[in-house]
């Protein structure tokens, strides 16, 4: 949903702020969370703006056993510092072991709890976390797992598990092991002796699913974001970063790949370890599904090797609540057509009825309080005028998967 779409609800704010409070009723927001939320608040508190309490933000759910966890939902606030193209940033507080830690903390679009054993975290990111643009979905998900205290990556409600790097991190990254930590050094010691400047994405480095089977996470340190530029002249070529995979090997750490290329991917796959692999640049930057070049983890050189594996990645498995924001945007595009473009709006209600006939057919089916939730939270991230051009382009995606 787009900053000027805010803008146009400030009313829904207010109301948002009352489901909250009744939301939170008969439960107290524990102590840690709220005085954590509070920093949070005044380190953006210019003044202007009303007292907000962290209790007015929060809504409890349930993850871990006990069930004491928090969303905190900062678009309440009503302060557009929070935030941007790429929705609002909210935060998830899990207890764990007598107090409470922050697992989620970033912005997003959609947002949706799936209370179970486990439960899930379903969100739609800015694009840019797909390498698409602005207006293309790029949906993610997330199952908690409590044995590690972490969210952890999972295929996607739509059966994709193609995670464009750099991979998506939910909270900051725990302190890097001393050994990714000295790789990160070493890229950097070698820019500057070539007189360069690190161009810096958020984070040097980043935790990334089991790469090699072992069940333990690994780290990929650089991304198509983070690159050595000269100081003095763009002109002049400097070293190439590419991307360094440190491996979990036994009770330490290996370096189990070194590419020059930045383009790369982690692939999630069922009853197995996650699949690094290289895009094709060219390709991927023109279509949703493009070549990846994969790398099979040896394990007696304790390195990942390309073996020629390269499948066309990702692969849309379309659900039924594919189908219903499919109905939604192209409805929303017919409302909008104009009486010049008679040909246009019936070839949409052609597209619309087909829509609806694979929503009808979709298994599994959404119950009747998911479809009107879904209803909602798809209407609302298209109703905007500036979001025309957004439902125009996923329902050019529709059309695809039909």
């Amino acid at each position: 949903m787009s900053i000027a779409s805010h803008l146009t609800r400030a009313g829904r704010v207010a109301a948002a702020l009352a489901v909250a409070l009744f939301t939170t009723a008969g439960a107290t927001l524990p102590r840690d969370v709220s005085e954590a939320v509070q920093r949070s608040l005044d380190a953006m508190d210019d003044g202007s703006r009303p007292a907000i309490t962290p209790e007015s933000l929060a809504s409890q759910v349930s993850i871990s056993p006990s069930g004491d966890d928090w969303v905190m939902d900062y678009e309440k606030t009503g302060d557009f510092g929070w935030c941007g193209t790429g929705g609002c940033t909210h935060e998830l507080w899990v207890a764990r072991e007598g107090g409470h830690v922050l697992v989620f903390s970033e912005a997003v679009l959609d947002w949706r709890i799936t209370p179970g054993a486990p439960a899930i975290l379903d969100i739609d990111i800015h694009a840019a976390n797909c390498d698409a643009t602005g207006s293309e979905p790029c949906l993610r998900r997330f199952v908690w797992n409590e044995a590690t205290g972490r969210l952890e990556e999972a295929v996607n409600r739509e059966g994709v598990g193609y995670l464009v790097g750099p991979l998506f991190q939910p909270v900051e990254p725990e302190p890097y092991p001393a050994e990714v930590q000295t790789e990160i050094d070493r890229r950097e010691a070698v820019c500057h002796a070539a007189g360069g400047l690190i161009d810096r994405g958020e984070y040097p480095a980043v935790s990334s699913p089991d790469l090699n089977g072992d069940g333990r996470r690994d780290w990929i340190i650089g991304s198509r974001y983070i690159g050595c530029h000269s100081a003095t002249d763009d002109a002049v070529p400097m070293p190439a970063m590419g991307v360094t995979v440190i491996a979990s090997l036994n009770s330490g750490w290996r370096t189990a790949l070194t590419v020059e290329q930045p383009a790369y991917v982690v692939e999630l796959r069922e009853g197995g370890p996650a699949r690094f692999g290289l895009r094709d640049e060219v390709l991927c930057q023109t279509q949703p599904g493009c070549p990846t070049r994969f790398f099979t983890w040896n394990a007696a050189a304790g390195a990942l090797e390309d073996q020629g594996d390269v499948a066309w990645s990702p692969v849309i498995a379309p659900t039924a609540e594919t189908w219903l924001e499919c109905e939604v945007v192209l409805t929303r595009e017919i409302a909008s057509s104009g009486a010049g473009r008679q040909d246009m709006t019936r070839s949409l209600r052609g597209l619309l009825e087909d829509v609806k006939a694979r929503y009808a057919q979709a298994s599994p089916p959404l119950s009747a309080a998911d479809e009107a939730d879904r209803r909602v939270a798809f209407a609302e991230r298209y109703d905007d005028p500036s979001e025309l051009d957004q439902a125009r382009w996923r329902g050019d995606r529709c059309v695809t998967l039909l």
